[in-house]
């Protein structure tokens, strides 16, 4: 039994540092038998939702593709010349169509199923080769797992998301989402401001799926949705943080900050208000982002009104500098 307890923590561990190295991103190059063009991505292993995904950033969104290590079915190393270089390669193959599998359907009389391939492109042998190592040793893993808990686990009775329902967030939540499941239950998802970032963001998920017995099969959508959710709550209180910062640079309200009423002073002051427009214009692109179509426009709409701020600041200064000559005179 001693034996038998070293050997199984033996294995943990070799798994749990496969996993942490393939966490790590990885800048590749791809292309799949569904789609020959040769593009730019960046590889990383998502430990918590079991999942080899490739983030492509477009000119208006970034895109990830995401394989199932469940639905791999082949990994191989290859080695090819192109001209006097030699690249580097890894072929996976995945099932494209699990459902009947998933549903614990009979499938002895389906067609054999869908398989595409993705080729990815290492720029450095050492990656390529952790990858191969890394993801055989899990797949190898994930079915002891599988086989194991066929034999010992208990039955599940898993449920289907039927409806989505979301609700205004307390203080500190930014997501607060109500689902009705197909036995009937309803269950309430919240995530708070501090678990809001990616990591934290695929325990919180994976964990909600186990504990209400949601059919695994739809934890990738379900992390998808949340994710959106996250990133539209926390881009509208990005804006609305700069449209504060924006507006506290009016000329009037900050000449009545500094009490101010001598004309030369009242110039001092429309030059900070540019100083300040400008320190916010560089910090927009960083601040808000520029994932997806909705960040970009946001970007461009917040840049507008900075130079709207600095058109009402010169109207504004003019009326000022008026007034105080035509007291002087």
């Amino acid at each position: 039994v001693s034996d038998q307890r070293r050997t199984n923590g033996t294995g943990t561990s070799h798994l749990m540092a496969h996993a942490e190295l393939l966490s790590r991103e990885v800048k590749i190059k791809y292309r799949t038998s569904t789609n020959l063009i040769l593009q730019k991505g960046t590889l990383f292993y998502n430990e918590d939702m079991q999942t080899v995904e490739v983030e492509t950033s477009g000119s208006d969104e970034s895109t990830t593709k995401v394989i199932k290590l469940s639905c791999l079915s082949t990994v191989k190393a290859m080695d090819y010349i192109e001209g006097t270089r030699v690249n580097c390669v890894l072929i996976l193959r995945q099932k494209l169509d699990t459902a009947a599998e998933e549903d614990g359907l009979d499938t002895s009389d389906v067609l054999p199923l869908e398989e595409e391939e993705m080729i990815i492109q290492f720029t450095r042998v050492e990656d390529r080769d952790n990858w191969d190592t890394g993801l055989r040793y899990m797949m190898s893993a994930l079915e002891v797992t599988v086989a194991k808990d066929q034999v010992d686990g208990p039955t599940k009775s898993f449920s289907r998301i039927k409806k989505v329902r979301l609700e205004e967030p307390r203080a500190g939540v930014l997501v607060h989402a109500r689902f009705e499941l197909a036995s009937g239950e309803e269950a309430v998802l919240e995530i708070p401001e501090h678990k809001a970032d990616a990591k934290n963001l695929n325990h919180e998920i994976v964990k909600w799926v186990q504990d209400h017995c949601v059919q695994p099969s739809e934890t990738t959508s379900l992390y998808r949705l949340v994710k959106s959710l996250v990133h539209r709550t926390t881009l509208e209180s990005k804006t609305a943080d700069v449209i504060q910062r924006i507006n506290d640079c009016n000329f009037d309200k900050m000449l009545k900050a500094q009490g101010v009423s001598v004309e030369d002073q009242g110039m001092a002051v429309l030059e900070l208000t540019k100083a300040h427009l400008r320190e916010i214009e560089n910090d927009i692109p960083t601040f808000i982002g520029q994932q997806g179509t909705a960040a970009s426009m946001i970007v461009q709409i917040l840049r507008r009104n900075v130079e709207k701020m600095k058109v009402i600041n010169d109207l504004a200064y003019k009326i000022h500098a008026s007034s105080h000559r035509k007291a002087a005179g």
